[in-house]
C-alpha cells in the first residue's frame, strides 16, 4: 500500500466531496440530525471545493492523502478563525476527514504530519482546531498526535439540534 500526500488541485474536487460526505456521514451518525446528514449533496459540496481550490484564500491550504493513488483523505488548514487576542494561535487546522474505508490505514496520520508542517511553513508555532465534543475516535487522533484540549467552547447548530465543539492547541 502506498500512501502519499500532496496539494489538493481544482480537478480533484469531486472526490473531495464524496470523501467529505462518508467521512461526515459516518462520524456524526447519531450525533448531527439524520436529514442533514442526508441532504450532503454531491454536486454542491464538488461545486465548493472547485472554487475554493480554483480560488483559495490567502494563507489557506489543502491537502490530499492518497492511497494506491486514490484520494482517501482531505484536509485544509490556515490562519486561526476566530482569533481575538494576541494570546489566541495564529493557525489552525480547519478540517481533515478520511473515507471511513481507509480509517486505520495511516493515511490521516500522514495527511495530518502534512497539514502541520504547511502550517509551520506558513510562519505559525501555534495552531489550534475544532473537534465535535461526541467524536470519541477523532478526539482520540488528535490526542495521540501531540493536541492538548483547551476550555474554550462553542456552539453550531444543524437544524434544530445544537452540536458543541471544543477546542485542542499544539506548539509546532
Amino acid at each position: 500500500m502506498d500512501i502519499s500526500v500532496r496539494p489538493a488541485a481544482v480537478d480533484d474536487a469531486p472526490r473531495m466531496a464524496e470523501v467529505h460526505i462518508a467521512a461526515w456521514q459516518h462520524a456524526y451518525n447519531g450525533v448531527v440530525p439524520e436529514d442533514y446528514l442526508a441532504g450532503l449533496d454531491l454536486e454542491r459540496l464538488t461545486g465548493v471545493w472547485g472554487r475554493d481550490l480554483e480560488s483559495p484564500t490567502n494563507g489557506v491550504s489543502s491537502l490530499v492523502g492518497e492511497i494506491d493513488g486514490q484520494i482517501e483523505a482531505i484536509a485544509t488548514v490556515g490562519p486561526f478563525r476566530d482569533k481575538a487576542t494576541d494570546d489566541d494561535p495564529s493557525g489552525e487546522l480547519w478540517m481533515i476527514n478520511c473515507h471511513p474505508g481507509a480509517l486505520g490505514t495511516g493515511v490521516s496520520t500522514k495527511l495530518h504530519l502534512s497539514a502541520l508542517d504547511r502550517l509551520r511553513s506558513d510562519g505559525h508555532h501555534r495552531a489550534a482546531l475544532w473537534v465535535v465534543d461526541q467524536n470519541p475516535r477523532a478526539r482520540r487522533f488528535y490526542e495521540r498526535e501531540g493536541w492538548t484540549e483547551d476550555s474554550a467552547r462553542k456552539e453550531q447548530d444543524f437544524g434544530d439540534q445544537t452540536i458543541v465543539e471544543v477546542r485542542y492547541l499544539i506548539s509546532l
